[in-house]
């Protein structure tokens, strides 16, 4: 890992143009003593073809049938402890007597860290809560939009990330989101999420439940994410970059 950064450090210095996903990580590089030039931030695109809003009432119910989903909160990540799981299924359980029994908290991801995953389902465990913590693993790309136009909230609690790929494709399909008040995560949602300390299970609690009682805010943050997402294309994308690229030939 020392060595990759060095390799990195070296090629970003030698490189004619050097391109970043967000302003977060370029200022992450910068602060590692590495002085650029010709820098450009470009954001990531998002496929709208096939994270969009338009999702037919019966599909969406096929969907939430096969994975036995009815009214959920939902996060989409693969497990890593940076990406915050524990903190949002601390504060969940802190909603115990607050929210309906039948709201359950739905993860979708593939596994990257074992022992945090079991220190995480020891919990969930302890509290008699693994009827409403639901892990569902790596669910299939082309699926991932039917989770985002279903959920009650898409909340991201991450606390360090380059980009936030999977919010870009909430937004496109119109989830109302809460997100950790760190950058990139306010860099990318702006007006389209509700900010909350990531370290703190009772402010995260706090804004769910917030939000949960204000169909006013839920459609305002829809409206605002789909609103956000259309500054997110590939095809946008791709135009900067060309540009980039017949700069330096």
């Amino acid at each position: 890992m020392k060595l990759l950064k060095i390799l990195t450090m070296i090629s970003i210095k030698k490189a004619q143009r050097v391109i970043f996903p967000s302003m977060k990580a370029r200022t992450l590089t910068e602060k590692s003593g590495t002085l650029m030039h010709h820098v450009e931030v470009i954001n990531h695109g998002v496929d709208k073809g096939i994270f969009h809003h338009n999702i037919e009432d019966n599909i969406s119910l096929q969907f939430k049938n096969k994975y036995g989903l009815d009214k959920f909160i939902l996060y989409v990540s693969h497990i890593q402890k940076y990406k915050n799981f524990f903190e949002l299924i601390k504060a969940f359980v802190l909603l115990k007597d607050k929210i309906g029994d039948d709201i359950q908290l739905v993860f979708a991801g593939r596994c990257f860290d074992e022992e945090y995953y079991k220190e995480m389902q020891d919990f969930i465990r302890e509290h008699r809560y693994e009827d409403r913590i639901i892990f569902l693993g790596n669910v299939p790309y082309e699926e991932l939009p039917f989770l985002y136009s279903a959920c009650m909230i898409f909340v991201y609690p991450s606390i360090c990330e380059s980009f936030g790929m999977t919010l870009v494709e909430a937004m496109a399909c119109g989830a109302p989101i809460l997100a950790s008040k760190v950058e990139p995560m306010v860099e990318i949602c702006a007006d389209a999420a509700v900010y909350f300390n990531p370290t703190n299970p009772a402010a995260i609690a706090d804004i769910i439940l917030k939000a949960l009682k204000d169909r006013n805010l839920i459609s305002q943050l829809k409206i605002n994410s789909l609103k956000r997402a259309k500054i997110f294309s590939w095809e946008n994308t791709a135009i900067r970059m060309l540009k980039i690229f017949e700069s330096v030939v």
